[in-house]
């Protein structure tokens, strides 16, 4: 009779303390190497396709810029020089992942004012200015801008967000 009521109590006692683990939900992030990234990348979802009227419209230059993003736990205390470059594979592995036809844009339909960027300590986000010369796009091809991060200055270039591209579809 005595064993029917301690199985029981056994069972309640072992199952009641098993949950009193010092375990914690959160993951630790505060020892993280900083990550440069692309502010908004093809990893997010954000490519494109971005239509464009082409050379029959009177479209003006547009000015924009790409943000370059620090992953960190904390701000840095130093300044960063990020440099980033045109990466045409990034087109090519598009076009076969995709079924497309797009091709690199030319260098005379678009400026990037500088392929570095500096972003100053205390802060975690940087733009690099852009332009594009719509009235000159032709009539019907469709364009890439793929952008990479070349050199992070020390921080780890993200793996999934270290590119970016721009598709102009017409």
């Amino acid at each position: 009779m005595k064993v029917k009521f301690l199985i029981p109590s056994a069972l309640f006692v072992c199952i009641f303390f098993s949950s009193c683990l010092k375990d914690t939900p959160y993951m630790d992030v505060s020892n993280t190497a900083p990550i440069i990234e692309f502010g908004i990348s093809p990893a997010s979802g954000n490519y494109g396709p971005f239509a464009y009227a082409g050379d029959t419209a009177a479209s003006p230059v547009i000015d924009t810029a790409v943000a370059l993003a620090i992953a960190s736990p904390q701000v840095l205390t130093k300044d960063v020089t990020i440099t980033i470059a045109v990466d045409p594979t990034q087109v090519t592995a598009f076009n076969a992942a995709n079924g497309t036809n797009f091709t690199v844009l030319p260098s005379n339909l678009y400026a990037i004012s500088s392929t570095t960027i500096k972003i100053q300590a205390g802060h975690r986000v940087g733009s690099i200015p852009v332009s594009f010369n719509f009235p000159q796009f032709p009539a019907s091809h469709n364009y890439a801008l793929p952008l990479t991060i070349t050199n992070g200055d020390g921080l780890i270039i993200s793996g999934n967000s270290g590119t970016f591209m721009w598709l102009f579809q017409r």
